[in-house]
């Protein structure tokens, strides 16, 4: 890095709207149903919201039954990514993007149950 210029290792949502058309019941259910509400509405916001809803019983308790181990999964997985991308491994964290939503996929599967 120079001084001025700075190197980054990150990652993102490229379209909040395609997160809503995968992940249709999960978003309903912690941003609509939920009383959870965050600016941005990405993939890592989507797995941040759903274990904050699980772990805070913003949503009905049954709901939480069904969801918390996945939750769990899918957050333990978000840090890692964020581990990943602190320690300048873009090929780790890249895997675990396709964990992330492999994660939230099986979420949605639950979701879409209630």
């Amino acid at each position: 890095m120079g001084g001025i210029l700075q190197v980054r290792v990150s990652a993102w949502t490229f379209d909040e709207k395609e997160v809503s058309k995968r992940w249709p019941s999960l978003t309903s259910l912690v941003w609509e149903d939920g009383t959870f509400i965050t600016p941005a509405r990405g993939v890592m916001e989507l797995a941040e919201a759903v274990q904050t809803a699980c772990h805070a019983e913003l949503i009905d308790k049954k709901k939480v039954e069904a969801l918390e181990d996945k939750a769990k999964t899918a957050h333990d997985t978000l840090q890692k990514l964020r581990a990943s991308l602190a320690d300048w491994q873009p090929q780790e964290a890249d895997k675990l993007t396709y964990a992330l939503e492999d994660n939230l996929d099986a979420l949605e599967d639950i979701a879409a149950k209630f």
